[in-house]
């Protein structure tokens, strides 16, 4: 008890530095335990489908005739899942086949929810281990049939009972309420709100299909992947031929393999890097405050030295001195810990926004050992390496000024500390640049003030009258996909049939090359039939020798013109790509309009008239800028998230040299007061209290800002398909302003005891 006693006592008696060290540990738990939560969300995926270990999901690579091999896909041709059930039935207990691209809309009176919709057969619920609060899985045979989850249905009903209640489906299909489900966390790789009967699909069933389905199989029990995966060519040689159906594609063969759901989410794109980078800046940051909090404490040595003699002439033993540390840490994290809590729970909205994940979801049970981790290796540095040095202070304290061996102490943790901010500090505006130059890069065309949007136009001249008409529009026209997008829906061949390259293909009208802004490097816009415009990579794949123009590309057209640094945002280089004329009078297509300023308000008074000329349409207008931070929407989170981290981490190390310099200033404030008796200037004080920062500050920003620039263009390279040059300048840019930030903190906190009447100091002595 006497230990907790001396604890709060040493708390209250320095209550500044207590104040500081609170702050800093506050900050610090705060960002890095939102961090390593997320973390722990993404290593915890799919983990809640019931025996989740025994769950696969099928992948298919094509193997194209131009000899690129794909990567695995988990998409698949539809009786895949079902040719493997029935040639391995000692491994496998059951299969499901879904297709998740059916639209996200339903409609239930006049209101329109937004849900992720996916199409499934009978066995979905069974083979997924989603477990059934009502209904008969086996209705999901039966079109017309749809499984609510038991949070959606709530949120279109109430407390309605919902069997057999009725739901449009996109603009004209009714579909009966037969069953509710358990909802899906966040943390799931298939996480559907509603599941309609993959029957109410014009789907084809055969080998013909196309890869357009995922496939998932239930396994009798772990690790017969290796077995099936040896056998799966020799298998699906029984079932698919490869004929002109898939010739005509460009594919001479494809492989199946089935790997484990668990961990299949982590091997995706730049999800691991993702991982390692945040749980970077989330140690980064945990031992930035742990590290300042040893450092504001070994800082106060000096003033407490000759109480802890004191305490050992009384009797206290080591462990003794060691124990009041150790309650003293224990009170200053746990009252941290509450305010990071209170800090959490008050800001969960822009938290959620900036990890695009909910606190239900990264605060789970069995997501909690990650934060738990995080605040438990804090309180062992904030305890070990100051109640070490504590402990060791000799009982001779009592009659002389101790200062041994503070400075191989803190000198370790400022160097920590500085790299640190200097890390964070270069790997934000490397974030940054990237973030800001993918979203105003030049794609070759004018996207200002441009909305569009996918309907299905009976009449579309008349539409684009109406709309012209309207006093906020200045022109809208109508291609067949966004410029964002473009499919490869065919294969260019050479003159023997053979193919040769896949482009990417849009249509448009007369008008819209004018309209949206595309550039020619040569040639003209296409006006009728027949025409088309190219751009420089295509005709270097063709192997033409020319330009290209007045070139014939079988069954696409007669080329009239190069494209002029045409790009596409979600694309890592330049592809080959062919804009083709057409005459659109009706059909699905994306429509385009420029709208006058002010381009929100407008925007809105848009998607109003639209509504009123197509009142069943759950299509709205939106704007290209929307389009492009959806495409770099993970970016823009981690972006985000990562500037938070640099802030704090600038407020720590802030409170670290405020900490450091008090002592400092204590320390050597009589030696101050003798130089400037015998004729030190301002300056020469300011210069000595600066030196040893900046003996430490020096080599650790430039560590810290190279590592920056290392692992910043990992990220890039990772997250980005067109990555920016980043200039050295940056670097040096972020080393002059690190290193002035912690000179410019010293300075201020020391010009008071520079400018100081020296005979203060002295008459105290």
């Amino acid at each position: 008890m006497k230990q907790i006693y001396y604890a709060i006592q040493n708390i209250i008696r320095g209550k500044d530095a207590t104040l500081i060290k609170v702050a800093s540990l506050s900050l610090g738990l705060f960002i890095s335990i939102i961090l390593f939560a997320r973390v722990a969300l993404e290593l915890s995926y799919d983990t809640f489908y019931q025996d989740s270990e025994r769950l696969y999901v099928v992948q298919t690579a094509w193997d194209n005739t131009n000899g690129k091999k794909n990567a695995p896909s988990p998409y698949n041709i539809y009786p895949t899942g079902d040719a493997l059930a029935r040639h391995f039935p000692e491994h496998v207990k059951s299969s499901t086949v879904l297709n998740p691209f059916i639209g996200n809309k339903l409609k239930h009176g006049s209101e329109t929810y937004s849900s992720e919709i996916l199409a499934a057969d009978s066995l979905f619920f069974q083979t997924m281990g989603i477990p059934l609060i009502e209904g008969n899985a086996l209705e999901l045979a039966n079109p017309g049939s749809i499984f609510l989850s038991q949070s959606f249905a709530r949120k279109i009903f109430g407390s309605e009972n919902v069997m057999g209640k009725t739901l449009l489906w996109g603009d004209e299909k009714e579909m009966i309420v037969r069953g509710i489900f358990a909802d899906i966390p966040e943390n799931a790789t298939i996480k559907p709100t509603a599941v309609t009967s993959i029957s109410s699909t014009n789907t084809r069933k055969d080998w013909t299909s196309g890869g357009n389905f995922m496939i998932f199989l239930r396994m009798k029990k772990e690790g017969n992947s290796d077995f099936i995966n040896q056998r799966t060519e020799t298998v699906l040689a029984n079932y698919l031929p490869i004929n002109d159906h898939y010739k005509n594609f460009g594919v001479k063969g494809i492989g199946v393999s089935i790997t484990p759901l668990q961990g299949y989410h982590i091997g995706q794109g730049d999800v691991m890097t993702m991982i390692y980078v945040m749980s970077l800046l989330a140690f980064v940051l945990l031992f930035t405050a742990a590290f300042n909090y040893a450092l504001v404490s070994i800082s106060s040595l000096s003033k407490r030295a000759k109480a802890i003699g004191v305490h050992k002439c009384s009797g206290a033993e080591t462990r003794n001195i060691f124990g009041i540390f150790f309650w003293e840490t224990l009170f200053v994290v746990g009252f941290s810990i509450l305010i990071a809590v209170f800090l959490i729970f008050n800001f969960h909205e822009q938290i959620e926004e900036m990890t695009d994940a909910t606190l239900e979801g990264m605060f789970s049970a069995e997501n909690l050992w990650a934060p738990t981790l995080a605040i438990l290796l804090l309180f062992i540095i904030g305890v070990v390496l100051p109640g070490r040095l504590f402990s060791s202070i000799p009982v001779t304290q009592v009659f002389r000024r101790y200062t041994e061996g503070k400075k191989r102490w803190k000198y370790p943790l400022l160097f920590i500390q500085f790299g640190g901010t200097a890390f964070l500090m270069g790997f934000v505006t490397v974030i940054f640049y990237q973030y800001q130059y993918s979203m105003s890069k030049d794609l070759g065309w004018n996207r200002e003030r441009v909305a569009f949007v996918y309907h299905y136009f009976d009449n579309l001249p008349n539409t684009m009258s109406n709309l012209r008409n309207l006093p906020y529009v200045e022109g809208t026209e109508v291609s067949q996909t966004s410029m964002l997008e473009a499919y490869q829906p065919k294969s260019i061949k050479d003159n023997n049939g053979n193919i040769k390259f896949y482009p990417r293909i849009n249509y448009c009208n007369t008008d819209f090359c004018q309209f949206i802004g595309i550039r020619l490097k040569a040639g003209s816009y296409p006006t009728r039939e027949g025409e088309i415009l190219v751009n420089t990579e295509f005709v270097e794949a063709m192997g033409w020798s020319g330009n290209g123009i007045g070139e014939i590309v079988p069954d696409l057209g007669t080329i009239t013109g190069i494209l002029e640094n045409y790009a596409f945002a979600d694309s890592k280089k330049m592809q080959p790509f062919c804009l083709c004329w057409n005459n659109y009078e009706q059909g699905n297509v994306c429509l385009h309009t420029r709208l006058k300023e002010p381009f929100e308000d407008n925007l809105l008074r848009l998607n109003e008239d639209m509504k009123k000329l197509y009142p069943q349409s759950v299509n709205q207008f939106k704007s290209y800028e929307t389009s492009l931070e959806e495409i770099h929407h993970s970016a823009r989170i981690f972006r985000n998230s990562a500037m938070v981290a640099c802030i704090t981490i600038l407020v720590i190390t802030l409170m670290g040299i405020i900490g450091y310099t008090n002592d400092e200033v204590h320390r050597k404030s009589k030696e101050i007061a003798i130089r400037k008796v015998n004729g030190a200037e301002v300056s020469d004080i300011l210069r000595m209290l600066c030196r040893d920062i900046i003996i430490i500050a020096v080599p650790a920003v430039l560590i810290g800002t190279w590592t920056s620039g290392y692992i910043g263009h990992l990220w890039i390279s990772a997250n980005f398909k067109d990555i920016i040059a980043i200039t050295p300048l940056l670097y040096v840019g972020v080393f002059i302003v690190t290193i002035g930030f912690i000179l410019i903190t010293v300075i201020i906190k020391t010009w008071k005891i520079a400018n100081e009447n020296p005979v203060k100091s002295i008459k105290s002595e």
